[in-house]
């Protein structure tokens, strides 16, 4: 069965599959969708917990071991399959029609793909894996379709946006939807709730100078780690709110996995790079570098740190600084590699 992210919560709610693919290049829907499936397994005992990330030559027969080994302190378990390239290879093919074909008892598993083409999609393993269990499409949103996602949001947080608030937030995060998150997560930090204007909205987008949150984004991308650790410092002695600038950094890691993802998939890299529009286009050529330069773990490690600073900035984590662990993942990222791959 296929459903789109938004119907995810709807399913969750009539009972628990006992498999979940969740597969997209939309980080934000990609998360959530994962989360939510998450958060039900604990709350239907899925207690025990492990996770498999498939890269290079991978020993596929680890993942059959941890459905054979039942614990003793856990009735229920949730397992975890990532694989990064969405090309699990010879092995893992037949591996994965093998599992979805005698899926573990008491464990509910949930495998995370890019997005995929529509011949992988055609696979015998994915075919299998969609037979079996809950395929969960994680997609982007058109730029026509932008405006009603952020409304609904904004009203998630007791915020009613005008037309031309929604379509000014809309134009501002250029389809990058944990981006546009962000900025409706600092509309509802700096406004009561009601009615939004678009001064009310063009007031907040620009409380942070635009010259910085630019050069944070710069920053990242050049790997210029002593220059992003002093803008951070700068807004954080400055009084800004994280919510405020988080945006702005999360916008600058999504396309970089967005795009790191298309080339592990076979795109090639100028293809690619010909989806980049607005702002990000005329910062083509340090994109391009910083694409080389990082390999994915490390980006996909930073979006995990993203999420984190946004729990720890809405005190739902109580450890931790969200400023010192933005300045920890900037600073992880400025770090050189000797392989982009």
């Amino acid at each position: 069965m296929n459903i789109s992210a938004d119907r995810l919560p709807d399913q969750l709610s009539r009972g628990l599959a006992a498999l979940y693919v969740v597969v997209g290049d939309e980080p934000l829907a990609a998360q959530e969708a994962a989360d939510a499936i998450r958060a039900a397994a604990r709350a239907a005992g899925h207690s025990e917990r492990t996770v498999h990330t498939v890269q290079g030559r991978y020993n596929w027969q680890g993942i059959f071991a941890s459905g054979d080994n039942f614990s003793l302190f856990a009735e229920r378990r949730l397992t975890e399959i990532r694989i990064p390239s969405g090309k699990p290879g010879v092995d893992g093919a037949k591996a994965l029609e093998t599992y979805a074909s005698r899926l573990p008892e008491d464990t509910l598993t949930l495998i995370s793909l890019p997005g995929l083409e529509w011949k992988t999609q055609q696979s015998r393993w994915f075919a299998a894996l969609a037979k079996s269990g809950v395929v969960v499409e994680a997609k982007p949103i058109d730029r026509a379709a932008l405006p009603g996602w952020i409304e609904r949001r904004l009203a998630r947080q007791g915020l009613r946006a005008d037309r031309a608030a929604l379509e000014f937030l809309a134009d501002q995060v250029e389809g990058n939807l944990l981006a546009a998150q962000q900025e409706i997560d600092k509309l509802a930090l700096l406004l009561p709730p009601g009615t939004v204007t678009l001064a009310d909205v063009e007031h907040a987008v620009v409380d942070v100078s635009r010259l910085e949150a630019d050069a944070l984004q710069d920053a990242l991308y050049a790997g210029d780690g002593v220059r992003f650790a002093h803008i951070v410092t700068d807004l954080r002695d400055a009084g800004e709110a994280v919510p405020a600038i988080l945006w702005q950094v999360s916008s600058a890691v999504g396309l970089l996995l967005r795009l790191k993802l298309a080339v592990a998939q076979g795109e090639s890299l100028p293809a690619a790079m010909r989806t980049l529009w607005g702002r990000d286009k005329q910062r083509a050529l340090q994109i391009e570098r910083a694409l080389k330069r990082l390999p994915l773990e490390k980006i996909e490690c930073a979006l995990a740190d993203l999420a984190l600073i946004d729990r720890q900035a809405k005190g739902l984590e109580r450890m931790g600084d969200p400023w010192d662990t933005l300045l920890r993942m900037g600073m992880t990222l400025a770090q050189p590699a000797t392989n982009g791959k």
